[in-house]
């Protein structure tokens, strides 16, 4: 599951890790590319793709998203900058 904002400007995506675990991936065109790993193993995919829809339509989509995953109790990492 990925997704583009309406500028095509940033891109959020859903990927699956060898262990089963899924990562959140958003890459700005200006550069910023961040990995966010969800720790909660329960979390479904279909949970955490709501919360990526949520995310692209928010005017900052980064903090749109973390902002959704938290609402839905997801627990998650964020790498260190």
């Amino acid at each position: 599951m990925f997704y583009h904002s309406k500028n095509g400007r940033e891109f959020l995506g859903l990927r699956l890790m060898r262990n089963g675990r899924h990562q959140v991936v958003y890459d700005a065109a200006a550069g910023e590319r961040v990995v966010v790993t969800i720790k909660d193993p329960t979390a479904s995919a279909s949970v955490i793709d709501a919360a990526l829809q949520e995310g692209i339509r928010a005017d900052k989509v980064l903090a749109g998203v973390l902002s959704a995953l938290k609402l839905r109790n997801i627990k998650f990492d964020l790498p260190c900058p």
